[in-house]
C-alpha cells in the first residue's frame, strides 16, 4: 500500500532538504554569532542531554499499552490510567511548573520535560549573552533531532523486546535517564532565577495568570498551545484506528511501524522549513503561525472527505509536518514574549485546559470521524488566535513591566 515508497520518498525530501537550506542557513546565522564556539558547545551540551532523555521517553511509548495489557489491565482500566495520566499532569505540572522559573535540579520526571528543559536553556541562553535571534536555531534543531531520536528508539525498542521481553525498554530508558542527569549534574549550573525575589509558588501562579489577564501577547501564545496540542495529543489516539477502519487488505497487517518513521521523518521536515522560514526567508512568526494551524486544519478535515487509505495517509503526514514547525515556533515565542520568573509557570497554566480537553475526547462516546472534525475545529479557532500574536518578538518587555507591577501591588497588600 505503498507505505515502504512514501517512507523512501520522505527520507529523500529530508536530505534533499537538509543540503539544500544547509548553506542558507549558515549565511541567515553568521552575523549574530558573536560568541562562535561558545554558543556551538551551549548548543551541543544542551541538545546532548534533551535528547538522551526523550530516547529514554520514546523507548517506553511504544509499550505501554503492551506491559498494561501484560499485567492484566482491561483496556478500559488502561484508558483510565492515561485519563489519570492527563489530568495529574495538569493539576501537579502547574504547581511544580512555578518552582521551575528558579530552580532545576534534574530534569529527570518526563512530566515536566517539556517546559523544564526549555525554561533552563532559555535562561542560560540569555544569561550568556547570545543573541535571542539563535533561539529558533536551538528550537528547529531540537525538534529535528527529537524526530531522528524517536526512529532509532523505536527500531532499538523492537529490538531489546525481541530478545528481552517487553519489559526491557522501560529498563534501558533508565539508563538513557541517569546518564542525562549525570551530564546535568557536571556541566550546567543551577538555574535559581531572581534570587533577591523568594516568591512562592502561589505567588508564582498570581503573577503568571495577571500577566495572561493583562498582555493579549502571552494569552494568545498560550490560547494556540492549548488548541494545537490538545488537538495533536488526540490525533495520537484517532490515527491508528482510523487508518485501520479504512485498510483495505484483509491478508496484512497495517504497517505501523513505517508509518510512525515516515510521521517522525515528515516532523523532521516541517522543523527544517521553520529554520529556513524564520531565520533565512526572515518571515514573522505571526504569519508562520498562521500558516501552521491553517493547514493542520485542513489537514485534518480532509479525512471526512475521502475512504481512500492512502490519501488519509497523506493528510495525516501533512499534519505531522506541521508539527514540526509548531514546536520551534511556540518554543521561541514563549521565550521572546514571557518573562523569564515566571515562563515554565505560563505554559504548564496553559496544559490545565489542553489536559481536560483530552480527558474529556478519550471518555466521551463520540465517533473517530467526530473526533477528526473536532480537532480541525480546535485548530481553526488556533488559527484565528494567530492573527492577535505578536508580529515582532524582540523583547519580552511588556510582561516584565507586568509582572514587576504585580509586585509591587504584592508589596502595598503586605505593609497594609
Amino acid at each position: 500500500m505503498l507505505y515502504k515508497e512514501t517512507f523512501i520518498l520522505l527520507i529523500v525530501l529530508c536530505v534533499i532538504l537538509i543540503f539544500w537550506l544547509r548553506d542558507s542557513k549558515k549565511e541567515a546565522i553568521r552575523l549574530p554569532l558573536e560568541n562562535g564556539k561558545g554558543y556551538n558547545y551551549f548548543r551541543f551540551n544542551y541538545l546532548t542531554i534533551y535528547f538522551l532523555v526523550m530516547a529514554g521517553d520514546w523507548l517506553q511509548g511504544p509499550y505501554l499499552y503492551a506491559i498494561y495489557k501484560g499485567y492484566g489491565f482491561e483496556l478500559g482500566e488502561i484508558a483510565i490510567l492515561f485519563i489519570s495520566g492527563f489530568l495529574s499532569s495538569g493539576f501537579f505540572g502547574t504547581i511544580i511548573g512555578s518552582a521551575a522559573d528558579k530552580l532545576i535540579l534534574g530534569g529527570i520526571s518526563t512530566s515536566l520535560l517539556f517546559s523544564v528543559f526549555e525554561a533552563w536553556m532559555v535562561s542560560e541562553h540569555f544569561s550568556r549573552g547570545f543573541s535571542s535571534s539563535l533561539l529558533s536555531d536551538t528550537f528547529s534543531k531540537a525538534t529535528f533531532g527529537n524526530g531522528l531520536v524517536a526512529i532509532f528508539s523505536g527500531l532499538f525498542a523492537n529490538w531489546l523486546v525481541e530478545r528481552h521481553g517487553i519489559s526491557s525498554p522501560f529498563l534501558a530508558a533508565i539508563g538513557f535517564f541517569v546518564t542525562a542527569a549525570i551530564v546535568i549534574m557536571i556541566t550546567w549550573k543551577e538555574n535559581y532565577g531572581n534570587i533577591s525575589e523568594n516568591t512562592n509558588t502561589f505567588q508564582s501562579l498570581y503573577q503568571a495568570v495577571n500577566v495572561i489577564k493583562n498582555d493579549s501577547h502571552v494569552l494568545a501564545i498560550g490560547a494556540v498551545q492549548s488548541l494545537y496540542e490538545a488537538s495533536m495529543y488526540i490525533f495520537v489516539f484517532l490515527w491508528g484506528p482510523l487508518l485501520e477502519s479504512y485498510h483495505v487488505s484483509d491478508d496484512s497487517n497495517l504497517p505501523f511501524g513505517m508509518i510512525f518513521a515516515s510521521f517522525m521523518v515528515a516532523i523532521m521536515i516541517g522543523s527544517l522549513l521553520y529554520g529556513h522560514l524564520s531565520d533565512y526567508m526572515n518571515i514573522s512568526l505571526s504569519d508562520i503561525a498562521s500558516g501552521i494551524f491553517f493547514i493542520a486544519s485542513i489537514s485534518l478535515l480532509l479525512p471526512l472527505f475521502t475512504e481512500n487509505e492512502f490519501f488519509l495517509f497523506i493528510f495525516f503526514t501533512m499534519f505531522e509536518v506541521t508539527c514540526g514547525l509548531y514546536f520551534p515556533l511556540i518554543g521561541t515565542l514563549r521565550a521572546k514574549v514571557i518573562s523569564e520568573n515566571i515562563r515554565a509557570t505560563v505554559g504548564n497554566l496553559f496544559r490545565v485546559p489542553l489536559n481536560l480537553i483530552v480527558a474529556y475526547i478519550l471518555v466521551s462516546n463520540i465517533s473517530i470521524l467526530e473526533q477528526c472534525l473536532f480537532c480541525s475545529f480546535l485548530l481553526f479557532v488556533a488559527f484565528i488566535w494567530s492573527f492577535w500574536l505578536p508580529m515582532k518578538t524582540s523583547s519580552s518587555k511588556k510582561s516584565t513591566k507586568t509582572v514587576a507591577k504585580i509586585k509591587k501591588t504584592l508589596e502595598k497588600q503586605r505593609s497594609d
